[in-house]
Formats: C-alpha cells, sequence, structure tokens
C-alpha cells in the first residue's frame, strides 16, 4: 500500500540531469520506504509507502531543483479506529531550469 505520492510536473520536457538529480534525491533520501516510479504524461510519479519519507523526499527535490510544492489528500479508509489518508505532493518544476542546479 502506497501512502504518499510524488507528482514530478514540469512544462518542458526534463532533461538527463535533471531526471538523474530528481532518481539520487530519492534514493538517498526515501529512509525506510519503498518506492516505485511510473511515468506520466506531464513528467512521473513515485508511489512511497511512508508519508514522511515521501514529504522529505519532495521538499529536497524542491530545494535543490525549484519549483513549487502542492500537497492534498485524500481518505482511503478506517483501519483499527484510525482514519487512514493518502498524500499526495505535487512537484511543479520551473519552466527555466535554476542556475544552482548546475553549479554556476
Amino acid at each position: 500500500m502506497h501512502d504518499g505520492i510524488i507528482q514530478i510536473r514540469a512544462n518542458i520536457e526534463l532533461s538527463e540531469n535533471e531526471i538523474r538529480s530528481i532518481l539520487n534525491i530519492v534514493e538517498r533520501y526515501r529512509g525506510k520506504s519503498e518506492y516505485e516510479i511510473i511515468e506520466s504524461e506531464n513528467g512521473f510519479d513515485i508511489y512511497f509507502t511512508r508519508v514522511n519519507d515521501a514529504k522529505h523526499t519532495a521538499s529536497k527535490i524542491i530545494k535543490v531543483l525549484g519549483g513549487n510544492l502542492k500537497t492534498s489528500t485524500k481518505f482511503l479508509r478506517v483501519s483499527s479506529g484510525r482514519a487512514i489518508y493518502r498524500f499526495t505532493f505535487r512537484v511543479k518544476l520551473p519552466d527555466v531550469p535554476s542556475k544552482a542546479r548546475y553549479g554556476f
């Protein structure tokens, strides 16, 4: 079950360097979460098994690559008397690559 999703979105096609940077950040900051990457029309989705790891990873992607973060939640079910939610973190990357990404 995936309780956290990071949606990477961009209006322009992502470069190989950007994709590699995102994948490195995911691998480094995923914590103890299992994750799965699925390609999407305007980017890709990363499904995490732990919400806090997804949130931390999304914040790191924004810090390195720039852009905006939007968070939404959806009620999934009640388990053992507790409400279970799915958190979605949409990372909208900027149209113009950040100079900080490339060390300028």
